[in-house]
């Protein structure tokens, strides 16, 4: 039912249209007052006519916000024979239609509407000052062309202002959904970086403690507890994150606790070496270079793509890999390799934990910093991943900026 209805946009254009329509025929139209600008008529015009002949222009007006240039084109030339016709001067409609042009349409176009407008008034003008003595139809001349030019001229800059208003408020929206969209790939990368590394863990323990409980109690007891500090780091971790997402004064009131809020980094990896290696993968750590202080979003980095090199070790090579980790400094770069032999035997619960979308968050976040990032498969068998970080955040881009 409501679809047989004309739109409220569209009502509100015709009855803006019809107001428009109206003060032209009330306010511009002369002929009643002085008989000398009846043009073709030799008695003034009945109002009536006037009405009549106006009326057109209110479907053109209507017409105007979907083809703003041909309206106007419309109604100029129905402007001009109103004119020529009857002496009545209509001046707010095309103002209108100008108006809509210039904020619809490009500055080229809102120009070149406002040149062949005023051309269009100029005949107009010449035609309507015509009957004039030659001592009046100059002054009347320049003053009714002064008038049209700047009606037409603030007509188009009061429609480029609202364009450029418009435009800048959609930049705007554009920038905090892209804001808002970062932020939640920001949290995805944390998220999948603190879960999958101490989930694939935790399983590949929890397996090596089930097999062993029966046989080797001892043994079975110390993978539960390793388990228990993996969990108690991803907690740590994940609380932390929480911290980050939430205002420094939370609800609770409650400071977050020694150790807790501290991100990972480089200095981190000794611990993180010992967890792969309780599960099996022997893991060696070079370092080479003068190293250098590196920002704290590079140090984060450079612990994540170690990190996820050696979830995958785990995962796809599990116990019996072997992995090499070099770090190397050259200058302003921090270069990470991590490279596995691909020996181990994989268990089956962690080959169904791959989602594929570790190395694309990954990617992500060294290009963030202005890293790079390569992956691929060794000739003998297993993984490179190589990760070249700066060790000073490079900043983003201008336009990328929010």
């Amino acid at each position: 039912m409501t679809g047989t209805w004309p739109s409220r946009a569209l009502i509100r254009s015709g009855l803006l249209a019809v107001v428009l329509v109206a003060a032209d025929v009330a306010l511009f139209s002369r002929v009643t007052e002085d008989p000398k600008y009846t043009s073709w008529v030799t008695q003034p015009v009945n109002p009536v006519v006037i009405a009549l002949a106006s009326a057109p222009a209110v479907p053109v007006l209507v017409w105007r916000l979907r083809a703003p240039a041909a309206a106007l084109g419309v109604l100029t030339l129905h402007d001009l024979l109103l004119t020529c016709l009857l002496g009545t001067r209509p001046l707010l409609s095309p103002m209108a239609a100008l108006y809509t042009v210039s904020s619809r349409r490009t500055v080229s176009a809102a120009v070149g509407c406002l040149a062949a407008t005023l051309a269009v008034h100029g005949v107009a003008v010449a035609y309507e000052v015509y009957p004039l003595s030659p001592e009046e139809r100059p002054l009347d001349g320049i003053l009714i062309s002064a008038v049209l030019i700047a009606c037409d001229t603030a007509s188009v800059l009061v429609g480029r202002w609202v364009a450029g208003s418009r435009a800048r408020e959609q930049r705007l929206v554009a920038s905090r959904a892209e804001a808002i969209a970062a932020e939640r790939r920001r949290i995805a990368r944390e998220l999948h970086d603190i879960v999958a590394h101490s989930v694939t863990v935790m399983v590949l323990q929890s397996a090596g403690a089930r097999r062993t409980m029966a046989t080797d109690p001892a043994k079975a007891g110390v993978a539960l507890q390793a388990v228990e500090d993996v969990g108690v780091q991803a907690m740590a971790e994940l609380r932390r994150l929480l911290t980050v997402l939430r205002p420094a004064q939370d609800s609770e009131g409650g400071a977050v606790g020694p150790g807790i809020d501290r991100p990972p980094g480089l200095a981190m990896l000794p611990g993180l070496v010992a967890q792969v290696e309780a599960v099996g993968v022997a893991a060696t750590i070079e370092w080479s270079g003068l190293s250098a202080r590196l920002d704290q979003s590079v140090d984060i980095t450079a612990y994540r793509v170690v990190q996820e090199a050696l979830t995958n070790v785990t995962r796809h090579g599990g116990p019996g890999s072997t992995a090499r980790i070099r770090l190397h400094w050259a200058g302003p770069t921090l270069e990470i390799q991590v490279t596995d032999d691909g020996a181990g035997v994989p268990t089956n619960p962690t080959k169904r934990m791959s989602s594929g979308l570790g190395l694309i968050g990954l990617r992500e976040r060294v290009t963030v910093i202005g890293g790079e990032l390569a992956v691929g498969r060794l000739p003998g068998g297993g993984y490179r991943l190589t990760a070249t970080l700066p060790t000073a955040t490079v900043p983003p881009p201008e336009a990328a900026q929010v």
